[in-house]
């Protein structure tokens, strides 16, 4: 930028589209750890019949990962949205 503010209202709007990103993630996340949830129930319903190869492991593999990156999608997301609060802050107090 050429050392001009930006509007707080394109802030309040980036803010507003970070939230709904945050928010979108955190849905992923609680799908991705009801899947979870439920592949360790099938993992002891194996366990308690005998079955020695599971079949879920790359599932549960695959599951894993998705939840590590999607949670650092949240981490980054967070950041983001705190770095907006920071120039929404700096822009408020210029203007009064």
């Amino acid at each position: 930028m050429s050392g001009q503010s930006r509007s707080i209202e394109a802030i309040l709007k980036d803010r507003l589209e970070v939230t709904l990103q945050i928010a979108e993630a955190n849905t992923t996340q609680l799908r991705l750890n009801q899947k979870a949830s439920g592949m360790m129930v099938l993992d002891l319903k194996d366990e308690r019949d005998g079955v020695a190869d599971s079949a879920h492991e790359d599932e549960q593999a695959r599951n894993d990962a998705a939840r590590d990156a999607n949670l650092n999608k949240i981490s980054d997301l967070e950041k983001k949205l705190s770095a907006l609060d920071e120039e929404l802050e700096t822009v408020i107090t210029k203007e009064r």
